[in-house]
């Protein structure tokens, strides 16, 4: 088929010219056009069921069930992944282990029910839950990179009023350190 058979519709995408010449309505050219094609849907369902892409099926199903937990204990989910029939959730900070921990009956009731309504995640037979090292570091980290230093606007230049002979010993100390932070 030349270039010139075929008109251009959508970008990138040619359709013959006798195609649109049968056609007398929009949804005549629809049959027509897409009559032997597969939705997008059909193709993705394909790809996940092949087993180069079970893991990333896999994925998709545990960011599923991630999203039918509380908002308190999905906040503080860092990642998941599943090994030996055990589904882990790596958490961001010790604080949301104690809370998964007491929601841990009610985490697995959601596991239960999502299996049974979704049919996904069959192989899961248990949960545990641990808090990952470097995702805690590294928030501590980014906290103490947060704090603001600023620097010493003060020039010690003031006049000790001071009469007790301690207090003007205080405002001398402050001068001193005054001028070593300058």
């Amino acid at each position: 088929m030349h270039y010139r058979d075929s008109l251009e519709l959508v970008s990138g995408v040619s359709i013959p010219k006798r195609i649109i010449f049968k056609a007398t309505t929009i949804k005549e050219y629809n049959l027509c056009y897409n009559q032997n094609m597969k939705k997008v849907s059909q193709i993705l369902s394909h790809l996940f069921n092949t087993p180069s892409y079970q893991k990333l099926h896999q994925t998709q199903q545990i960011k599923a069930f991630l999203w039918a937990l509380p908002k308190s204990l999905r906040d503080g989910v860092c990642f998941c992944y599943i090994k030996n029939q055990v589904l882990f959730f790596v958490l961001k900070h010790p604080c949301y282990k104690q809370e998964f921990d007491y929601k841990l009956t009610i985490i697995k009731q959601l596991l239960k029910q999502y299996q049974q309504s979704k049919e996904e995640l069959l192989g899961v037979k248990d949960i545990k839950a641990f808090v990952g090292n470097n995702a805690y570091q590294k928030s501590q980290t980014q906290q103490i990179e947060n704090l603001e230093v600023y620097g010493e606007i003060a020039k010690g230049d003031f006049e000790n009023l001071a009469k007790d002979k301690e207090i003007r010993e205080i405002f001398e100390s402050i001068r001193k350190a005054i001028l070593c932070n300058h």
